[in-house]
């Protein structure tokens, strides 16, 4: 059969299109299958589907896109359908040019199922679904959390439906509650949660995931107050938050009045990519009673994490199992004390820890698209049977017609593009245990001869190119080529390299794309301990922001890496490590030097101990006495005794390539001798740490501690 998915926005993450990709591809090895986004806002999709799966939009707002529909007077009038639908607030509200060719295709398509995910798909489909086809709804929140208006339109559409699917039981129970007497299956199936395209959780990283939509009813503030208490515990743990949404800027000012810009980094990303959920060792999720879906969920177990959730809405008592794959929290009471306590046992009770993560993987097996797929078969037969049975036109059987259709535009959508212009080829790399780099790239980027992968420092100044010769004897008919970049015997400048495929005669380059990125190596005990003894010696694969595939290569045998950093009693506090053998043969004493002038110099004490770790007291006073008047910068280091060498103080370890838009530092103001002045750590484009200092606005009161 062929079924068609609509989706608002097939090109903007979130759950309705990682889950309808996820189906989709599904679908497509036993049936036709296409995805209709009502707009679209990107080349590509966040999420991969099969190429067997034909997506098209009904509207391109792409403005370098020759067929860019964001001039054409009906996009800026406003839709007619479901008009209460949150969707008219977004930033790409139904316009009457989408309705209208929408409601064309589905006069049009020779769709024998077509299912609607969204509540304005879901009523446009009630509206103007022909009655040959079955048509199916998904409800991603809870028919309870909608406004009452919405509630009635999507009740009235729901009605008119051949079927109408809820991610919970519990949730189909209160449709039905709701609509006793609607001619409908209302019924549930779960999400989908594909098999994890590369390597799942170790469970050695200290670092606990959060993931949700950044918004007041998901109680972020919770998290951040109960990892406040967690953090004076463990001050060795951190937390990641994913996801976006209104709180997002909120939320790091709640980080710094906590003191928690050491241990919490809010991301601004979407929820945790695939390669993501495999840097943590613990998941903690809002069970927010809207969400239905309980996508986040099935994902971080999928990955082999323990989730502790709060027990609020349907997903969260579905899925865990307290005590086994994970921790449900009361969503009442005193949630910050007992959400820390649930995370201070799974962090201090490592073989609990382990065999939760365990059963998490098995619990997410049966989330597997494949059975969601023959669920959603099922339930397509089902609905056909009984229209059949009460006389009404039943489905149409594709049979040969629709596999013939399905290889003609597989091979249009093979060939197409290639007419047109070359596409990149994709190249996946992967962070091994020793922090080298596996790249994996098609057999068929390639042409005849011999090819390598080329990385070009951006910096040519720095370093020549590196050519990593391509492979091919040993992959006969092999999915993917492999090639290593050995870190026991290259060396690679710091700075940042772009990766291309190129042919060895040097007569054509090209840049690739990035694919799957996998970092999570580069958190575990091992990379820090070979950081402890060799320095620094990373190498970070990254996308580019036009999705190109480039590294980040810190090279630093000696260096100071900065733990924490804090403002006490009119003093920057820092604490830190030094890494590299180098590093720590010699007595230090920490000195701050104004750039452009180095001959204004302050220097004070720096504690050492016989591991490496550091401690200094910069007092403000000093540096104040030698503020020159203007916006300034003092560059921060560690100055060996005896002659030894200088060592920057920076931030470089871990997996992140740019930490400058999510590092919070606290700000001080101190009242100097020619008045007030403002004091700001911050991190340099080479990720040293520097103390920015200026001349404060004359109504600021002194001597506060500023959010920056």
């Amino acid at each position: 059969m062929k079924i068609t998915f609509l989706l608002h926005d097939a090109y903007t993450a979130g759950v309705a299109v990682r889950n309808t990709t996820s189906l989709a591809t599904a679908l497509a090895a036993r049936h036709e299958v296409e995805i209709v986004s009502l707009y679209r806002t990107a080349d590509r999709m966040p999420f991969a589907v099969a190429e067997e799966v034909t997506v098209r939009a009904m509207v391109d707002l792409r403005p370098a896109s020759p067929h860019y529909a964001g001039t054409i007077v009906d996009q800026w009038l406003p839709g007619a359908v479901c008009p209460y639908d949150t969707a008219y607030t977004g930033p790409t509200p139904p316009s009457r040019l989408g309705e209208d060719r929408l409601a064309a295709h589905l006069r049009d398509t020779d769709a024998d199922v077509v299912v609607a995910t969204q509540p304005h798909a879901v009523c446009f489909l009630a509206e103007h679904g022909r009655a040959d086809h079955l048509r199916i709804g998904q409800e991603y929140r809870a028919h309870a959390s909608h406004r009452a208006p919405l509630r009635r339109e999507l009740e009235a559409a729901i009605a008119r439906l051949d079927a109408y699917v809820s991610f919970s039981r519990a949730a189909a129970r209160a449709h039905r509650a709701a609509l006793p007497h609607a001619p409908v299956r209302l019924t549930s199936i779960p999400v989908c949660s594909p098999v994890p395209g590369a390597e799942p959780s170790t469970g050695n990283s200290k670092v606990v995931l959060a993931a949700g939509r950044l918004l007041p009813a998901e109680g972020y503030d919770r998290f951040l107050e109960a990892f406040a208490k967690v953090a004076k515990v463990h001050p060795d743990w951190s937390l990641r938050i994913h996801g976006r949404g209104g709180e997002q800027q909120r939320l790091r000012h709640r980080v710094e009045e906590l003191g928690l810009h050491d241990h919490v980094l809010v991301m601004g990303t979407p929820a945790p990519t695939d390669a993501e959920w495999a840097k943590g060792a613990i998941a903690v999720v809002s069970g927010s009673g809207a969400d239905l879906s309980g996508i986040s969920l099935v994902e971080a177990m999928s990955w082999g994490l323990p989730v502790v959730s709060t027990d609020s809405g349907h997903a969260p008592r579905e899925l865990i199992t307290p005590g086994q794959n994970g921790l449900l929290v009361p969503d009442h009471g005193p949630l910050q004390d007992t959400l820390a306590d649930e995370l201070r046992h799974l962090i201090e009770n490592e073989a609990a820890r382990r065999r939760m993560a365990g059963t998490a993987r098995r619990t997410a097996e049966r989330f597997r698209p494949e059975l969601i797929a023959a669920q959603y078969e099922a339930l397509f037969t089902d609905r056909a049977t009984a229209r059949a049975a009460a006389g009404k036109r039943s489905s149409r059987n594709a049979g040969g017609g629709a596999r013939w259709r399905r290889r003609v535009r597989l091979l249009v959508s093979r060939l197409g593009p290639a007419q047109l212009a070359p596409s990149l080829p994709t190249v996946a790399c992967r962070v091994t245990t020793d922090g080298s780099l596996v790249f994996a790239l098609p057999p068929r980027h390639l042409g005849p001869g011999a090819w390598s992968l080329t990385l070009r420092p951006r910096d040519p100044e720095r370093a020549e190119p590196i050519q990593l010769p391509v492979e091919r004897d040993t992959a006969e008919g092999a999915r993917s080529l492999h090639v290593t970049l050995d870190k026991r015997v290259c060396e690679l400048a710091e700075g940042d390299w772009d990766v291309l495929l190129a042919r060895c005669d040097g007569r054509a380059s090209r840049p690739v794309r990035a694919g799957l990125i996998e970092t999570a190596h580069l958190l575990e005990p091992a990379h820090q301990l070979s950081s402890w003894r060799e320095g620094i010696k990373t190498w970070i694969p990254y996308p580019t922001p036009n999705g190109t595939l480039a590294l980040r290569a810190w090279h630093r045998p000696a260096h100071a890496e900065v733990v924490t950093c804090a403002v006490e009693n009119e003093t920057l506090r820092l604490t830190g490590q030094l890494l590299g053998w180098r590093a720590r043969a010699h007595h230090y004493r920490f000195q701050a030097r104004l750039r452009g002038a180095p001959e204004r110099v302050f220097e004070t004490s720096c504690q050492v101990d016989q591991d490496g770790r550091f401690g200094v007291d910069v007092p403000f006073s000093p540096v104040a006495g030698h503020h020159p008047g203007r916006e300034a910068v003092w560059e921060l280091l560690l100055r060996a005794y005896g002659g030894g060498p200088e060592v920057r103080l920076g931030m470089v370890t871990g997996d992140l390539v740019d930490h400058r838009h999510l590092r919070q530092f606290p700000v001080a103001g101190y009242a100097g001798p020619d008045g007030e002045l403002l004091f700001r750590p911050r991190l340099t484009r080479e990720h040293d740490l520097v103390l920015a200092a200026e001349t404060a606005a004359a109504d600021r009161p002194h001597d506060l501690r500023l959010r920056p």
